[in-house]
């Protein structure tokens, strides 16, 4: 079922309310200072990401995975006694409307804390109102590195879920070696996703010994890659390591396949989604990418059966997006009992004490815990691979290392 309605009291078009158990119209009483909210009402936290268009694929089952969350502590007796309410706002991967929305969420809904979505350059810009608004966000399932970096003036409210890119990078240059692949290729789109990428790829291979043999990138929603696959095939790559997202992948594995080109293809966990699959179809077969969920993991196997149960194992086929989602929630929420609800710097330091050793993402022994110097929550050997088989994500291994 899909978790989202049109609100009862709209306050925009782009505004769309969380519809399960917990998840209820926002108030209008304002929280600019993102300090200490009414001890009478809900604890609202707010998330913006994709929940319509092309990136709807991570940004929906991300909210579905924070609404199961706040279901099951609702259930439990909330925080300090009090309900959580999340308030969901489809920001369509747009920087300008999710700047919109972040203005909203913390002047207009008093937010405690807003949880961050798919889309790098969407953080990028709302980040700047939520931090400035003394709110602290915690970024669920973006990933370009420098969405947390200690020299900003907003690295003390801002925090992290997800491995970054550097992260998956280095769990995937491990892959690489372990094959033997010697001439590597990347093809990238020229988003901030895969602009980051490519500087990850370039800094954590070259700091492994792996040299980068061809570089191609391409416009985002490209509706032609010959020559970019051309010129791969030509340069003699005999892997392929791919940083796009679904559409544009699919693209890619359908210009391979009308080609006659037959390559290894690891790609970054943007395409860890259902509708590269249907994009894909069987031109995709064989596909590696990383993930969080270890289905072997008592933690990670009850969150797959719990979230199946509810929204079907079809809008997430390794559940990475939504399992990033639900744990994000379980780390505010252990925060949050903590200051009793209150947010501010209160939640944020007590975000820098917080440590998940359950949580429904990461191998077996992993945790995910911040500090005051750290504002990333995985440990190491942390990511987990999938392949598409039979046309879908099926778990590979646990084995190769992770981590920078």
């Amino acid at each position: 079922m899909h978790i989202l309605q049109k609100s009862a009291v709209a306050l925009a078009a782009t505004c769309l309310l969380l519809s399960t158990a917990g998840c209820a119209v926002a108030g209008t009483s304002g929280n600019s200072s993102g300090s200490e909210a009414s001890i009478d009402g809900p604890i609202k936290i707010g998330y913006i990401g994709a929940l319509s268009g092309g990136s709807a694929y991570m940004g929906e089952p991300g909210g579905n995975g924070m609404s199961l969350a706040v279901s099951e502590i609702n259930e439990a007796g909330g925080i300090a006694g009090r309900q959580l309410e999340l308030i969901a706002i489809d920001d369509k991967a747009d920087p300008a409307t999710s700047a919109t929305a972040a203005q909203k969420l913390v002047s207009e809904d008093g937010v405690v804390a807003v949880i961050g979505g798919p889309n790098s350059g969407t953080v990028k810009a709302n980040n700047v109102i939520i931090a400035g608004a003394g709110v602290p966000q915690l970024i669920a399932i973006g990933s370009e590195d420098t969405l947390i970096d200690p020299s900003n003036e907003n690295f003390g409210l801002t925090f992290r879920t997800t491995e970054n890119n550097s992260y998956d990078v280095g769990a995937i240059a491990s892959l690489f070696e372990s094959e033997g692949y010697r001439s590597i290729c990347i093809l990238a789109d020229t988003t901030a996703y895969g602009e980051g990428g490519i500087a990850s790829i370039k800094r954590v291979f070259g700091a492994r010994g792996l040299e980068i043999h061809s570089v191609q990138q391409h416009p985002v929603n490209a509706t032609d890659l010959t020559s970019q696959t051309l010129s791969l095939r030509d340069a003699g790559c005999d892997s392929i390591y791919l940083f796009s997202l679904a559409p544009d992948g699919a693209l890619f594995f359908k210009t391979m396949q009308q080609i006659g080109w037959d390559v290894p293809v690891v790609g970054g966990r943007g395409l860890a989604g259902a509708s590269f699959i249907s994009l894909g179809g069987t031109a995709a077969e064989g596909l590696i990418v990383p993930g969080v969920v270890d289905p072997n993991k008592a933690e990670g196997a009850a969150f797959i059966k719990a979230y199946d149960t509810k929204y079907g194992a079809e809008g997430d086929p390794t559940h990475s997006y939504s399992a990033l989602g639900y744990d994000s929630i379980q780390l505010l929420a252990a925060a949050l009992e903590s200051t009793g609800g209150a947010g501010g710097d209160k939640l944020a330091k007590a975000l820098e004490a917080t440590k998940l050793t359950d949580g429904a993402t990461g191998k077996k022994g992993s945790s995910l815990s911040f500090n005051g110097d750290k504002h990333e929550a995985p440990s190491e050997n942390y990511v987990v691979f999938y392949e598409l088989r039979d046309g879908t994500y099926q778990f590979l291994t646990s084995d190769v290392e992770s981590g920078q």
